[in-house]
């Protein structure tokens, strides 16, 4: 009996061990939510590949503004003549200088052009930032709720492993059948098992979010929030409302159809094509100087912009019919958010209402215990019960941040602080 004892002391060291190296390091520094979603943002390398993109457009910004499409050509020459005339040879010489010039209002319709694309890619920065945003608040809460999860999972596997020891003890004295015995120890394996299972998803949950944070797996982290349920008042049409205005992946669409409008704009003026305007000097050797200039366009004959207006247009047409989509893939997305949300929140209201009973009667029975008003495996039974309805509550609060998060998420709307 003693091994048994000593081996199930064992195992509760290790587990114990385990769930605090599961839980973070006593060296490793607490993480707050605004912390976590903030070194998301820093440490995000498609997000920083993104900002990039910024500085790309910015720079179709510049080559729009030039005052010139092109650089100036310069053109020379130089010959040598023989003159019959005077039986010499002379040094002939022209110097030449061409610039393509804008018409028709190019240079301001290219800028509004680029203008309209930082716009573009600016929304779409933001429509990322918010999905890395919402990404590491369901993750932090995930972790930050199954946390709970494996220590009340390690408390019930506890419970069964002195349950055990207790049953065993009374079977060697002949107070318990061994049925009896081998049932508790089939509730402990199944304890064991449910135990291991939460710590599975707790262990992948916390490496899901050190990638989402750019951490290493073997960083020490330790994240800390708080659980309570917040009630929140939110109205369908108002969620929906804000969606279709705010929404930058909405938003970003829109722009894309302006600045391509632009574009269509700006293509219409280039068919018909710009001037070059040509000046020269040259030099006859012994005769009169030349100066003169000249201008030449190009005859839109063959190429009005046909393919290009073809393909824009295209695009155009294209991106509206984007837009009708989004519009109503935001609409489902919303109402079945919410109606996730509002059931997720009604399923808690039951245990928010009994969770201040759930912890007052473990302590009661813990006293009552020590009182010896009720006997041990009466009190390891109650305790498990109590415990369970605990697990039981933890997981319907983490259904309740993953809805409210996905809920924040299609609305563009932040209701978590």
């Amino acid at each position: 009996m003693f091994c048994k004892i000593r081996r199930g002391l064992v195992l509760s060291a290790f587990i114990l061990s385990t769930l605090v190296h599961l839980m973070g390091s006593s060296g490793a520094q607490a993480m707050t939510l605004e912390q976590a979603v903030n070194t998301a943002m820093e440490n995000n390398r498609e997000l920083a590949a993104f900002r990039k993109g910024l500085d790309e457009a910015k720079g179709d910004l510049t080559k729009a503004s030039y005052i010139v499409p092109s650089n100036p050509v310069v053109e020379s020459f130089i010959d040598n003549r023989y003159d019959t005339r005077d039986n010499e040879t002379h040094t002939d010489y022209e110097i030449g200088l061409s610039q393509e010039v804008r018409i028709f209002g190019q240079r301001g319709k290219g800028i509004s052009v680029a203008e309209k694309n930082i716009e573009k890619v600016r929304a779409d920065i933001e429509s990322l930032e918010w999905e890395v945003t919402t990404k590491t608040k369901g993750n932090f809460y995930d972790v930050l709720t199954l946390k709970e999860v494996l220590e009340v999972r390690y408390n019930i596997l506890t419970l069964f492993e002195k349950l055990s020891n207790a049953f065993q003890t009374k079977y060697e004295a002949g107070s318990v059948t061994i049925l009896e015995v081998n049932s508790v120890k089939i509730q402990q394996a199944k304890a064991d098992n449910d135990y291991l299972n939460a710590k599975s998803k707790y262990v992948s949950s916390l490496s899901n979010l050190k990638l989402l944070l750019g951490l290493s797996q073997e960083d020490p982290l330790d994240i800390t929030g708080d659980l309570r349920h917040r009630q929140v008042q939110v109205a369908l049409d108002k969620l929906m409302e804000t969606a279709q205005e705010h929404r930058p992946d909405l938003i970003a669409l829109k722009l894309e159809g302006e600045r391509i409008n632009r574009e269509i704009s700006l293509l219409k003026s280039q068919r018909i094509p710009n001037p070059i305007l040509s000046g020269f000097f040259g030099r006859e050797d012994g005769y009169n100087r030349i100066v003169g200039g000249a201008i030449s366009i190009p005859l839109p004959i063959i190429d009005r912009k046909q393919a290009e207006l073809q393909k824009t247009r295209a695009q155009r047409d294209a991106t509206w019919l984007k837009i009708e989509g989004k519009v109503l893939e935001i609409k489902k997305e919303l109402e079945s958010a919410y109606q996730a949300f509002v059931s997720a929140q009604d399923g808690l209201k039951a245990y928010e209402e009994i969770f201040s009973e759930i912890e007052d009667s473990l302590e009661l029975n813990e006293l009552t215990y020590k009182e010896g008003k009720e006997d041990f495996i009466g009190f390891l039974l109650l305790q498990n019960n109590l415990l369970e309805a605990k697990v039981s509550y933890f997981e319907a609060l983490l259904n309740y941040y993953n809805a409210l998060v996905e809920l924040e998420r299609v609305s563009f709307t932040k209701t978590i602080n």
